[in-house]
């Protein structure tokens, strides 16, 4: 391969490469770019000190619900639930562990949450769009960000 052709590459690999991080993490890039999971402050919760206060099921899946006492009691008084709740939905399909979906208060605001997905080892799903779970819940504002609310309200 001759000298010219050589140089004629490497200008069209360096010009490639400017031209895709640009394009990757330019603030100017027009193409939205996704929220993956990234380190947050979700934490995994003890499973253990939590109650499983309903049971969803469609199908295949099974996803057990689950939440503080506190949060339960503050829920039933008509109270915002305290920071630092956790709201787990375990995940079942076809009664094989999936994953955890963890929702988790950060602060005194309504809408003080963040979420995070964890494999059924309870590493992150690193590559899960969270930001999806948030605008979802988004729908339940009025319900402390539960679709299960009316479960939690009757669960003694």
């Amino acid at each position: 391969m001759s000298p010219k052709f050589w140089g004629c590459s490497a200008v069209i690999v360096a010009a490639t490469s400017i031209a895709t991080a640009t394009a990757t993490f330019s603030p100017s890039s027009f193409a939205p770019m996704p929220a993956f999971a990234e380190a947050n402050q979700v934490s995994f919760p003890p499973l253990d000190d939590l109650e499983h206060y309903t049971t969803v099921r469609r199908g295949v899946t099974r996803e057990h619900m689950l939440t503080s006492r506190a949060a339960l009691n503050a829920i039933e008084a008509g109270q915002p639930m305290p920071p630092g709740t956790h709201v787990v939905l375990v995940d079942y399909q076809s009664d094989v562990l999936t994953r955890y979906l963890v929702a988790q208060k950060m602060g005194d605001g309504a809408e003080d949450w963040q979420y995070q997905w964890f494999w059924p080892d309870r590493a992150v799903k690193a590559d899960e769009n969270v930001a999806q779970c948030y605008s979802c819940h988004r729908s339940r504002v009025d319900n402390q960000f539960l679709f299960t609310f009316d479960d939690a309200v009757s669960f003694q």
